[in-house]
């Protein structure tokens, strides 16, 4: 059997799996009060339920159980290259949980990044790591003893850059879509399990788009973005590591720009602003940690609302953004020089960008523009009633 053939009835299975169960998520996590109130920083409109996550991870999780029937490799746990998998079911299983519980009920932020790293030791273990770098073009290097630091830092990386960027409706499972979809494309050649493990992840992101564009019905939360963010990182560095020995870490970089970017200019901001206030080294080492950790309206989202742009235009805009960036990452592969033309122009656009979108003076986010009530074409649950729409998610950090 065709394996782009499996690919596609396994990104479909996943989209009408995450698409028959979100709705019934939404009304369990206003049962649970695992709901994002408006004020604060929050704009939007009435109260949404988090816990998206866990219609993703259905949709996920039914497409991997079905691929069990669409490729002899997967018959076989013990196979060499099923045996990748389990690792990285386990390290989701792992942020889910962890996703969930801060959902539910908080969590510390150096907790949730002692969970990462586990998840992240986790898929090392089983063989997702990384193993040379490369400039495409150049050459390639052999990393030795710094594979386990590299593969860690990667996933804990990517993981909280999907986490911060949350903070629009549509706007980080649009981006994981993007992503997702480009990852297929490099794998599709690999023969390998992951080719099939993105179709399902981009399968049941679209699902859940079905309700989490804007005007939004339920957000992603924890549960969704640290689970999504972690399955993103693996394909990620699995497609660098599989497509050329030059790739890692451009390819994977440019697939993940927008996230990557908005979470550098977060921690160069933070500590730029720690280094202001600071009396001494100690005092600024303090500061700095508590101004990384600690959550602002300033991320490029935020900005760009400033600016005028609806939640719409401002998402439309940086989904354009991440697939220009993985066009990039494709034309790297083909034509090196080309395409670090064209990655190099891309980012030379976005910090001119970024510049003009700098937060001078603090200036409040613009009131939501009042949105019609948005119908669902599918039959709501018996006796569940349908939200309120919100304008703008609460998960950005």
């Amino acid at each position: 059997m065709d394996v782009r053939f499996v690919w596609l009835v396994l990104a479909l299975i996943a989209f009408v799996s995450t698409l028959s169960v979100t709705e019934a998520v939404r009304v369990a996590a206003m049962h649970l009060r695992a709901v994002d109130h408006p004020g604060g920083r929050r704009i939007h409109r009435s109260p949404t339920a988090r816990l998206g996550g866990l219609g993703i991870f259905w949709g996920f999780g039914v497409a991997l159980a079905a691929a069990t029937y669409g490729d002899g490799i997967w018959r076989l746990p013990i196979h060499p290259q099923g045996m990748g998998l389990v690792g990285l079911l386990a390290g989701c299983g792992v942020l889910l949980i962890t996703g969930l519980l801060d959902d539910v009920r908080g969590m510390r932020a150096t907790a949730k990044l002692a969970l990462q790293i586990g998840a992240a030791l986790c898929l090392y273990h089983f063989g997702w790591r990384v193993e040379r770098l490369g400039i495409p073009g150049v050459g390639s290097w052999e990393v030795g003893q710094l594979s386990l630091a590299l593969t860690v830092g990667w996933v804990v990386c990517v993981t909280n850059a999907l986490n911060l960027i949350d903070g629009l409706d549509g706007l980080a499972g649009g981006l994981a879509l993007v992503a997702a979809l480009a990852a297929s494309w490099l794998l599709a050649g690999s023969g390998t399990p992951s080719f099939l493990a993105a179709g399902a992840l981009a399968g049941a992101l679209a699902g859940f788009l079905w309700f989490n564009l804007n005007p939004a019905l339920i957000f992603m939360g924890d549960t969704g973005s640290l689970f999504v963010g972690f399955v993103l990182a693996a394909l990620t560095m699995r497609a660098g590591q599989l497509v050329s020995a030059e790739a890692f870490p451009l390819v994977p970089v440019l697939l993940l720009a927008v996230p990557l970017a908005d979470t550098a200019d977060a921690i160069r901001r933070r500590t730029l602003a720690a280094a202001a206030v600071a009396r001494s080294p100690l005092h600024f080492l303090r500061e700095a940690k508590r101004r990384i950790l600690a959550p602002d309206g300033k991320h490029v989202h935020h900005r760009l609302l400033r600016r005028g742009f609806s939640t719409r235009r401002a998402v439309a805009l940086l989904w354009g953004a991440g697939a220009s960036f993985a066009v990039a990452a494709a034309l790297v592969l083909r034509t090196p020089v080309l395409g670090l033309a064209l990655a190099a122009a891309l980012a030379a656009l976005a910090w001119a960008g970024l510049a003009a979108l700098e937060p001078r003076a603090a200036t409040p986010l613009a009131p939501p523009v009042a949105q019609g009530p948005r119908v669902l074409a599918l039959p709501a649950l018996p006796g569940a009633a349908v939200g309120e729409p919100a304008e703008v998610t609460s998960q950005a950090a």
